[in-house]
């Protein structure tokens, strides 16, 4: 499988075939948390906006509402940061509402979860191009196109669902029993016992709204609840999900630039820790995360003991693509 390699956006959305491309067009972008200085250049994004706008589709950028409490935790905070990070070209649809609670269920076919909750607002769209920063990750070992279109577009919930199967838990100490997180617990879940919420595992649906309601923080999320390779494993089942609710109907970017240790969710500037490479294209995803991870080369691999290749063997088994390609400059 072919995949497109230049150091200028332009070469690249020239060069790939947008004749598939169908109806309404989400660009899925992740934003960046406030603080952080390295995520996606805007104006890669709006390259790529002006590009499809061109061949007389409509086009929105596209996300879904973090897990963690931050500045992209409702859809409100979530549009403000995107405009003041330079994303205000476009319209900015949130696709899991406004409280990250708006999702469907779909089923997962041959992979290691039953079904995957993605965010509703998938359903107003006919093609996706997954516009993915290429950088580390502690627990998926690196972000790319998989991470950018399965984590980043599963609701509130699924992102809870990935990272755990565990429900969320009360710190004592930093809750006020305040009943916000009882006031908006649909399942009747938590209760105030001592003076403080506790929340009862066996009612809760893992919808993750405790966490976005609770401005004091107590809520903690269960991050280690699913292994590394567990984590990969989901993060693929849902991008495959997506895939096949598309019908295939996807395109995948990954920009090789300010690659940094971390994700683009630290909301600190971080120094990136290799030099910038280019940018890359694909219709296959494996192809395309395969090349990325041989560009990044030696020094990115070892940033963390995650087996990043793990993510792509899981994928190729799950017929997403290959991982032998052929780069084309």
């Amino acid at each position: 499988m072919s995949v497109l390699f230049s150091k200028k956006i332009e070469d690249i959305v020239e060069k790939i075939d947008f004749s598939k491309i169908k109806g309404k067009v989400g660009i899925k972008v992740h934003f960046g948390e406030k603080g952080n200085k390295t995520y996606l250049r805007p104006e890669i994004a709006k390259a790529v906006y002006d590009k499809i706008s061109s061949l007389g589709h409509e086009v929105d950028l596209i996300e879904c509402n973090v897990l963690y409490r931050g500045s992209r935790t409702n859809r409100e905070d979530h549009v403000k940061t995107a405009k003041e990070h330079g994303f205000g070209f476009a319209t900015i649809n949130i696709l899991d509402g406004d409280f990250g609670d708006s999702a469907i269920e779909l089923p997962v076919v041959n992979g290691t979860l039953e079904r995957a909750k993605i965010g509703e607002g998938i359903k107003d769209y006919d093609s996706i191009l997954v516009l993915s920063h290429f950088k580390g990750h502690v627990a998926s070992g690196f972000g790319g196109a998989f991470k950018n279109l399965g984590m980043g577009l599963g609701s509130r919930s699924g992102k809870l669902h990935m990272h755990s199967d565990v429900s969320p838990s009360i710190e004592k100490e930093l809750c006020t029993s305040c009943k916000v997180c009882v006031e908006n617990c649909d399942f009747d879940a938590i209760n105030i016992i001592e003076e403080k919420a506790e929340i009862n595992s066996e009612l809760c649906s893992g919808c993750a709204m405790c966490i976005a309601v609770c401005k004091f923080g107590a809520v903690k999320i269960p991050w280690g609840g699913s292994t590394n390779k567990q984590l990969q494993e989901k993060i693929v089942d849902y991008s495959k999900v997506i895939i096949d609710y598309l019908d295939e109907n996807l395109f995948y970017i990954n920009v090789l630039e300010n690659i940094t240790e971390d994700c683009d969710c630290v909301g600190k500037k971080m120094t990136p820790i290799v030099d910038d490479i280019g940018i890359l294209s694909s219709s296959d995803p494996v192809a395309l995360e395969k090349a990325s991870l041989d560009l990044a080369g030696e020094k990115f691999a070892k940033i963390n003991s995650v087996e990043s290749e793990y993510m792509l063997e899981y994928a190729e088994k799950l017929g997403l693509g290959s991982g032998k390609y052929e780069l084309v400059k």
